[in-house]
């Protein structure tokens, strides 16, 4: 099959989404299919690890470590010319909440394709998480949903959200738990939990390599440090913790320099050690040599991708959202009771405790192995274009656009 991918996001730009879909796109290339990306031009310099010389990059604006684009006739028809180069699409899987979406959709109703749309993002926690004036980017979106879909009128994320879903053929989530969001939203259309994977390759060379405890127990904490990741709540709940052990953080953002001066003020600096940002795989490595692994978003994560990866290499995770753990191995998380500092505190507490009193035995999860995930998302790709056949000229979507 040829799949086209349409994202809001550049795959060479930073973000866990983005990983994401390097990872499927290469063990659906092992499978002997091809994956083209649609997505916006991006500043930073793509790499063939993350883009191919077939992907359509579509005009965008860069700001910050984001790329702002939009849809409607114009982006049709660059969109149209250069996937015409190219072997037919079999199958449309946007994975984007925004432009991306539009253009996937426009794109799979000019072509009438099967379309699958993983909702990646909880972007009424996410966007007000990184955009100012939030009230006010909703309504840009709503309006902009309205016109290049041709919807009713959008009133909330419920109605922007159940758009999307009345118009794929599969609706896909990444986790139990943001299924459940979704349908709070209205949506009644089936939804199939498919979480983001790990490589196979490196997490075997991993695993190969023995977990050495250290005379000090080591938390990793990884990810981009931004308001949303709440690293500075972790931080408090260290300290307020007050355990004999090491916290590493792994990775860069905005916030970096904030959590380097809360570490001090709260006196823990010493035991906390920032490496910046490094390569994926160097963040694997610590995680096979860490205690455990800390995730302290709260209420932002439509799945745990840093926790996915550290049961798949038998380190256990401690969580501030439970939520989070609900599709873990319950030998392997740790989760705070309850959403305050207290709780989380006392979960870093409790896990060191039976960490000393009992150390785990090894046994890491298979559940998140992309080879896994990548023969399931076939499966959908297949069932999304028998659903596609089926419904037809019994049913078109018959969806006008706007110029």
């Amino acid at each position: 099959m040829h799949i086209a991918f349409f994202t809001d996001q550049h795959p060479a730009s930073l973000g866990g989404l983005q990983v994401s879909l390097s990872l499927q796109r290469t063990h659906l290339e092992q499978r002997g299919h091809t994956v083209s990306v649609c997505a916006p031009k991006s500043r930073h310099r793509p790499s063939p690890q993350f883009a191919r010389e077939h992907d359509v990059l579509v005009g965008s604006l860069p700001i910050g470590e984001h790329a702002f684009s939009a849809a409607g006739a114009r982006f049709d028809a660059a969109i149209d010319r250069a996937f015409a180069r190219r072997a037919p699409i079999d199958c449309v899987h946007v994975q984007g909440d925004v432009w991306g979406a539009w253009n996937g959709y426009r794109f799979a109703e000019r072509h009438h394709l099967p379309l699958v749309h993983t909702m990646h993002t909880n972007i009424e926690v996410g966007l007000p998480a990184i955009l100012p004036f939030p009230k006010t980017v909703f309504r840009m979106m709503f309006a902009a949903q309205e016109r290049y879909l041709r919807t009713s009128k959008i009133n909330s994320i419920a109605d922007y959200t159940r758009a999307f879903a009345e118009r794929a053929d599969v609706l896909v989530a990444p986790s139990s738990h943001f299924a459940e969001r979704l349908r709070s939203y209205g949506i009644e259309e089936n939804i199939v939990v498919l979480p983001t994977g790990v490589d196979d390759a490196l997490a075997e060379a991993v695993r190969a390599r023995p977990h050495t405890p250290t005379a000090t127990p080591v938390l990793v904490w990884p990810g981009r440090i931004s308001q949303e990741k709440r690293l500075g709540d972790f931080l408090a709940a260290f300290a307020r913790a007050d355990v004999a052990a090491d916290v590493h953080v792994y990775g860069s953002g905005s916030e970096l320099a904030a959590a380097q001066r809360q570490a001090a003020a709260l006196g823990i600096a010493p035991r906390v050690r920032f490496f910046g940002a490094v390569p994926h795989h160097a963040v694997l490595w610590a995680m096979r040599d860490a205690d455990a692994v800390v995730q302290s978003s709260l209420g932002y994560e439509t799945q745990g991708l840093t926790v996915y990866e550290a049961v798949t290499v038998g380190t256990p995770v401690i969580l501030r959202d439970r939520n989070i753990g609900r599709d873990l191995p319950e030998h392997l998380r740790f989760a705070a009771p309850d959403d305050s500092i207290d709780a989380f505190a006392a979960t870093i507490r409790r896990f060191l405790g039976e960490r000393e009193n009992a150390p785990a035995v090894e046994r890491p999860s298979d559940a998140f192995l992309q080879s896994t995930l990548t023969l399931r998302a076939e499966t959908l790709y297949r069932h999304a274009q028998e659903l596609h056949r089926m419904r037809g000229a019994s049913n078109p979507r018959g969806l006008p656009y706007a110029v």
